[in-house]
């Protein structure tokens, strides 16, 4: 299998002013993008997903377990479901939601959410009915996907072919992902009854989960459709960087934990994009209305970490440029679709723990329409390099890759995880104790098990590193 693998490296600039009508202006006159910024609705909790009826009624899902119903400027009070066994812990709650692309005859609307059973943490997708503004007539479609507090997924699309598409996280159990009997990791493909596809790639593998498109992912929250070539797009959050944009093939390896960032192996798909340090890409979508003639067949990407908009210029599948939008003018921005006016809709997650302080007023959702009075703003743009650097497997660098992100780069800790500085090791101080720790995870306080990720020579290594950093 030949691949091909962009190395993106992403040149931050500081000081954005923009206001809510501003103007990105790029280099080329004739590719300007002038927004004017709409606030439809505020006081929010993480509003993970964006979706439209036919009648342009705005659906939206909070993550503590509503679905809002926003019509004809006005955000309805009651919601349209309220999920009762909702699982919402950091990361997890009410999360993705699609309606059916036979909606004006059937009124399906399916939605994903955790849950919780036998003290374990899962996922799940039910198919609702709408009928007089209300989601009734649940039916489970697919459940018991394993979930933990971080990498949980969970991005819902659906085909040309018209199959329901599913992206699912690792579950802090890296290895799973590799895993053809688990769940773990994957992007699963289902009819829309939740029946599976007899063209799925493994559907005559007897030791394999028949629901299974693709395989080795680590956290996807992005899923798309190119409309002019029908190729899956997603996009996936990396280890401490390593973010990705991948074009999902049938049956495909896409590495994790294996391989990540720019590493490769035989078998082995690595990414069209990868972007570190991380941007934090969650929802994408491909351009294809006429507000916006600038934007036609970009892939537009929401970014979490970057807190921005990521616009990427493609032609027959080639990445022409690419440039960061609203950079830090409106903070994480979780869910981004195209309305039937053709404008842009986004969510943002700012209400998000543990990345986010919390603070009010919580989370938004905007329109950006076009706008034609053009301020001094320009836009970022991001430089590429086709070089792939050869990754030195040291302990510091294992420790950067998976563990710096939550606690810090010298082990001083986060906003939420505490310092190891000192040795303040609390569960266990010991090298065996750490040994056990890296390799089993501690999954209830979302840290992630990294046995068969990585050796248990290297493990070793890592415990060491810790151990000695920790006391200088």
């Amino acid at each position: 299998m030949t691949n091909r693998r962009y190395l993106i490296a992403i040149a931050f600039i500081t000081g954005f002013a923009f206001v809510s009508s501003f103007t990105v202006k790029n280099n080329r006159d004739e590719t300007s993008v002038f927004f004017k910024i709409d606030t439809l609705a505020t006081n929010l909790t993480v509003p993970w997903q964006i979706t439209f009826l036919p009648d342009r009624t705005m659906l939206f899902t909070e993550r503590p377990g509503q679905v809002r119903l926003y019509r004809n400027g006005k955000l309805y009070e009651k919601p349209a479901l309220q999920v009762n066994d909702i699982k919402a812990e950091t990361k997890t709650g009410l999360l993705g939601m699609v309606i059916h692309p036979a909606f004006n005859q059937n009124h399906f609307i399916y939605i994903a959410h955790n849950y919780g059973e036998n003290n374990h943490l899962w996922l799940r997708v039910v198919r609702y009915e709408f009928k007089n503004d209300s989601l009734i007539n649940p039916r489970t479609l697919i459940e018991q996907i394993p979930a933990a507090r971080n990498h949980t997924g969970c991005r819902l699309v659906f085909g040309p072919d018209q199959k329901l598409y599913i992206s699912t996280g690792d579950a802090d159990q890296p290895i799973l992902a590799q895993d053809l009997k688990t769940f773990n990791g994957k992007i699963l493909r289902l009819n829309d009854d939740g029946s599976i596809p007899a063209d799925n790639p493994f559907i005559k593998n007897d030791t394999a989960h028949k629901e299974i498109w693709s395989y080795g992912h680590r956290n996807p929250q992005g899923l798309t459709f190119e409309p002019a070539t029908k190729k899956l797009y997603a996009t996936e959050h990396g280890p401490t960087g390593g973010d990705e944009v991948n074009i999902i093939q049938k049956g495909g390896n896409y590495g994790w934990p294996v391989i990540h960032h720019q590493e490769a192996r035989a078998g082995m798909i690595t990414p069209l994009l990868e972007y570190t340090p991380s941007i934090g890409p969650s929802e994408a979508t491909f351009y294809n209305a006429n507000a916006f003639p600038q934007l036609k067949n970009n892939l537009i990407v929401a970014c979490l970490r970057g807190e921005s908009i990521l616009r990427i210029e493609m032609d027959k599948g080639k990445v022409i440029k690419q440039e960061i939008l609203l950079k830090k003018q409106y903070g994480r921005i979780r869910s981004i679709v195209v309305g039937p006016d053709g404008y842009l809709y986004i969510s943002t997650s700012n209400f998000d723990l543990p990345e986010s302080k919390g603070e009010r007023p919580y989370d938004m959702i905007l329109r950006l329409r076009p706008s034609y009075t053009k301020d001094n703003q320009i836009a970022q743009t991001i430089s590429s390099n086709n070089k792939t650097a050869k990754t030195e497997n040291t302990p510091a660098m294992m420790f950067k890759q998976l563990c710096a992100s939550c606690h810090g780069d010298k082990l001083q800790g986060t906003e939420t995880v505490y310092s190891l500085l000192g040795g303040k090791f609390k569960h266990g101080a010991d090298k065996l104790s750490i040994i056990n720790n890296i390799s089993n995870g501690i999954i209830n306080k979302g840290m992630p098990a990294w046995n068969g990720a990585i050796s248990k020579k290297d493990i070793g290594r890592l415990a060491d590193y810790m151990l000695r950093e920790s006391i200088k």
